[in-house]
């Protein structure tokens, strides 16, 4: 009697454990326990042959892993791995570190793709932040391991003290001057008719605090307008969650949802990416048996895996279930997750798209990330190549407006009823 009362605990405390370790796994990761050493804060006396060595380490990881170096040559007419000779000659002039730095962003730079450079310092301790937060069994809570090799933290400043000063000063307690004041701005540009959302770039979960309360009191106020205005234009991007999971999903009426296909190369670096994500192997009898034209599968022919992405859009229990007419406003300044926005309205007619052309890359996952050994710079560089549903490659074709409007959003210092694309969507909604 006892024996069997004990097998029958046994699998029961085994599937308890597996559930609890399951949650531990995945539940985000407290930063305020972030705990590092002091900094080694001696000097780094690099050689022209670390540069070099370093260059060429990078050099070597993006023909392996990047993937579009045939978009460059096809939009920019840039065969960045023949000029190799050229960017050698070019480095081996570096006089310091930070000269180092800025000649590999330079070269890099021809690479045409704002995801792709060495990151600099205040950037790096976001990134240290933001992928630490992220669940450890996650491929993206990986990155948050490079911050914290030695040499990389030496050269990013990063220990106990500057990262409780980060945590204190951007996510605690923000300054006026902080990323999450006013990234979210609202007007009534047309009483019960026209109303107005800005959104300057997709805030992660530990940043948006401000919008939350933002959006919340909008949303009620113009909860019964005919036409609301979500202009994106210059928003570089940041967590594609801001709008997946938090600014649509109080707006809509409905679920939306489209397919995008990501396409990555084989390696020990995307290894855990393929596995996690779902890639599939069959990439030539994919390609064969798709609608894609012969110049996108002449393309996707450099690839290992691919994935068919299912990317959707639930209205949350408390949206506003607003069912009025939605205008995007865009311009090539949305890049990368505001890109993803753009892309996904434009796919599913959620929204009428306003502006100019976008900035693209804004299909796949996070980009990828590695350390160079000698310098302890971070590299980082798109890892996928997107197509939409509709057989666009984002990086090549980013996003087309609906309505064409060629404005300098980035000078222009009119009101808002004033400005040219403003009025386009007065004119299309057919306010008087």
């Amino acid at each position: 009697m006892k024996k069997r009362k004990l097998l029958i605990i046994i699998p029961i405390l085994i599937v308890i454990i597996a559930f609890v370790n399951n949650i531990n796994q995945n539940k985000d990761n407290d930063i305020n326990t972030i705990n590092l050493k002091e900094i080694d804060n001696s000097e780094f006396n690099l050689t022209t042959e670390d540069y070099l060595y370093d260059f060429n380490y990078a050099y070597d990881t993006l023909e392996k892993y990047y993937p579009f170096f045939e978009i460059n040559k096809m939009a920019y007419g840039i065969d960045w791995l023949d000029n190799k000779k050229d960017y050698e000659d070019y480095i081996r002039e570096s006089k310091n570190d930070l000269d180092f730095y800025n000649r590999m962003n330079d070269v890099l730079g021809e690479l045409n793709n704002g995801h792709t450079g060495l990151i600099d310092e205040s950037f790096a301790m976001s990134l240290y932040i933001s992928y630490y937060h992220t669940p450890k069994a996650d491929w993206r809570h990986d990155f948050s391991k490079i911050y914290e090799k030695e040499n990389v933290r030496k050269r990013y400043n990063i220990d106990k003290h500057s990262v409780k000063n980060y945590i204190n000063e951007n996510i605690d307690n923000p300054s006026e001057d902080s990323s999450d004041i006013d990234n979210l701005t609202t007007d009534l540009i047309i009483k019960n008719k026209l109303a107005y959302m800005k959104v300057n770039s997709m805030l992660g979960d530990l940043y948006r605090k401000n919008d939350e309360k933002v959006l919340a009191e909008f949303l009620q106020e113009i909860k019964n307008y005919s036409n609301l205005i979500i202009d994106i234009r210059g928003n570089g991007g940041g967590d594609s969650r801001y709008w997946q999971e938090f600014l649509l999903p109080k707006i809509l009426d409905d679920d939306y949802q489209t397919i995008n296909y990501s396409f990555i190369k084989a390696g020990k670096l995307n290894s855990k990416v393929i596995k996690q994500e779902g890639y599939k192997s069959n990439i030539e009898e994919f390609i064969e048996s798709s609608a894609f034209n012969q110049k996108t599968k002449d393309i996707l022919k450099d690839f290992d895996y691919y994935l068919s992405d299912e990317n959707y859009v639930e209205a949350a229990y408390d949206t506003i279930g607003f069912n009025g007419n939605i205008y995007l406003l865009v311009d090539d300044g949305v890049y990368s997750s505001a890109e993803m926005l753009a892309s996904f309205c434009k796919e599913t007619k959620l929204a009428k798209l306003v502006g100019t052309r976008t900035g693209g890359d804004g299909i796949g996952f996070d980009p990828m990330q590695v350390d160079l050994p000698r310098t302890g710079y971070v590299l980082r560089f798109s890892d996928g190549l997107g197509i939409t549903e509709s057989g666009s490659i984002n990086e090549l074709d980013k996003t087309k407006p609906d309505i064409e409007v060629k404005e300098d959003f980035t000078t222009t210092t009119k009101p808002l009823k004033e400005q040219e694309i403003i009025k386009a969507v007065i004119k299309d909604a057919g306010i008087v």
